[in-house]
C-alpha cells in the first residue's frame, strides 16, 4: 500500500456527513498506534481529545504521553488509576498464580480498567465517542453491537476484549481495525513524515513487569514462602522429579523442572509437559503431551452480548479460542448452560491442548466476538 492510496477512517473514505466536528476521546499511550488513531480520526472529520490512563504512576510515561499530545496538537487529560490497577490487575494476577491458576492480565485490564475508565471519563467530559488503537473492528447485528476481528490476523486483539460491555462497544471508533500494522507504519512514515514514530519498536509483554521476567516478578511480589521447590509427579501421584515452585508453571510447559535419573520418565523428557499444578501440595503434575488434549471444559464468570444467540449458535460453526501455550481447536463447539454464568463447552471436531484454568475461553461466529468465560476445569 502506497501513501497515495491512504484512505482515512473509515477505510472507505472520509465522513462527509459531519456538519460540525464531533469530539472523540482517544486512549493515548504515546506509541505509534494511538498516535495514528488521533491522526486518522482528525482526517475523518472528528475533533479528538486524548486520555492517558496512568496505570503505573510513572513520571516517565506521563512525560512521554504529554510530548506525544503536544506533537499531535491534541488536548490531554490524565487519569490517575495506579491504585485501582494494583488492586484489580496486579493483585488479581498474583492471587491467581498463588491459587495455581494462569490468569490473563491484559484481558482483565481491558474489560475492567481501560475501556471502563475511557467511557467513564468521556461521560464526565461530555463526550460520546471513544476510540483506541486496537486492531479490532465493530459490527452491528440484529440490534446488537459486537467486536469483530481486525483485518490483520497477526495483530487482531479482539480476544482480550471479551468483557467489554455492549454499551461501550456502541460508542467505540476503531480506526486501525481495517489496516495491517505494516500499513499503519507505512502511512505514518510516508504521508505524515513521522519516521521516528513509525520505526519505534512495539512494546511487548505485560506493562507492569517493568523489564522483569515474569517468573522474577512473581518471585519478588508473591508472599514469602509461596514459591519454593517441590515435587514433580506423574498422573498417578508418583514422585518423579523436582520443580522450582508451582506458581512458576502453566499447562503445556516443557521446561523448568528436572526428572530423577532413576525415573522411567527421564528416558523421554521431551515428551512430557505440565498438565496441572497443585497449590495445596506444591506439586507440578506432568504427563505425555498427547494426554493434554481435551474436548470438554467448564467456564465460569461467563459473559455474552446476547446469551440467547450464544447458546443457540450453530455448534458446527461456533469457534472457541484460548490464548495459551496450546493451539486453538477447529470450529465446532456445543455449549450447555449449567447456571447463569457457568457453561460447559464441548468441542465437536477437534481437541484443545494445554488448557489452563484461569485463562479466558472466547467464542466467535465467523469473525464476530460473541462472548467468553474463564476456564475453571477441563
Amino acid at each position: 500500500m502506497l501513501a497515495s492510496d491512504f484512505r482515512p477512517f473509515p477505510k472507505g473514505g472520509k465522513r462527509n456527513d459531519l456538519t460540525q466536528k464531533e469530539e472523540v476521546l482517544v486512549a493515548l499511550s504515546g506509541g505509534m498506534d494511538s498516535a495514528a488513531t488521533v491522526l486518522w480520526l482528525r482526517e475523518a472529520g472528528y475533533r479528538p481529545r486524548a486520555l492517558f490512563l496512568d496505570l503505573l504512576d510513572s513520571d516517565t510515561q506521563r512525560r512521554q504521553v504529554q510530548a506525544a499530545a503536544e506533537a499531535l496538537g491534541v488536548a490531554l487529560h490524565i487519569e490517575p488509576c495506579a491504585e485501582l490497577f494494583r488492586h484489580e490487575i496486579i493483585g488479581h494476577t498474583l492471587a491467581e498464580h498463588a491459587a495455581g491458576r494462569t490468569p490473563s492480565p491484559c484481558a482483565r485490564c481491558n474489560g475492567r480498567i481501560k475501556w471502563r475508565l475511557l467511557a467513564d471519563t468521556a461521560d464526565r467530559l461530555g463526550i460520546f465517542h471513544i476510540a483506541t488503537g486496537h486492531y479490532v473492528r465493530t459490527i452491528h447485528h440484529e440490534g446488537h453491537s459486537y467486536f469483530r476481528r481486525g483485518a490483520d490476523p497477526a495483530k487482531d486483539q479482539s480476544y482480550y476484549l471479551w468483557e467489554v460491555p455492549e454499551a461501550t462497544i456502541r460508542r467505540a471508533l476503531l480506526p486501525l481495525g481495517d489496516y495491517t500494522k505494516e500499513e499503519v507504519r507505512r502511512i505514518l512514515r510516508e504521508r505524515y513524515r513521522l519516521t521516528e514514530l513509525s520505526a519505534r519498536r512495539e512494546s511487548m509483554g505485560l506493562c507492569f513487569l517493568n523489564g522483569m521476567r515474569y517468573g522474577a516478578f512473581l518471585q519478588a511480589h508473591l508472599p514469602p514462602g509461596t514459591i519454593h521447590p517441590g515435587d514433580v509427579v506423574d498422573p498417578d501421584g508418583r514422585i518423579i522429579g523436582r520443580h522450582d515452585g508451582y506458581p512458576l508453571y502453566t499447562a503445556g510447559q516443557r521446561r523448568g523442572f528436572t526428572l530423577f535419573p532413576s525415573s522411567p520418565a527421564a528416558n523421554a523428557p521431551r515428551n512430557l509437559a505440565v498438565r496441572t499444578t497443585d497449590a495445596t501440595r506444591n506439586q507440578v503434575v506432568v504427563a505425555p503431551g498427547e494426554s493434554l488434549k481435551c474436548r470438554e471444559m467448564l467456564l465460569n464468570s461467563c459473559r455474552a452480548i446476547d446469551f440467547d444467540e450464544l447458546l443457540t449458535a450453530d455448534p458446527s460453526t461456533l469457534r472457541l479460542v484460548v490464548r495459551g501455550i496450546g493451539r486453538n481447536p477447529l470450529p465446532g463447539c456445543r455449549l450447555e448452560q449449567l447456571s447463569p454464568t457457568l457453561l460447559r463447552a464441548t468441542l465437536l471436531h477437534d481437541t484443545a491442548w494445554a488448557v489452563s484454568p484461569g485463562q479466558p475461553a472466547v467464542f466467535y461466529h465467523a469473525d464476530r466476538l460473541l462472548g467468553g468465560g474463564i476456564i475453571t476445569t477441563q
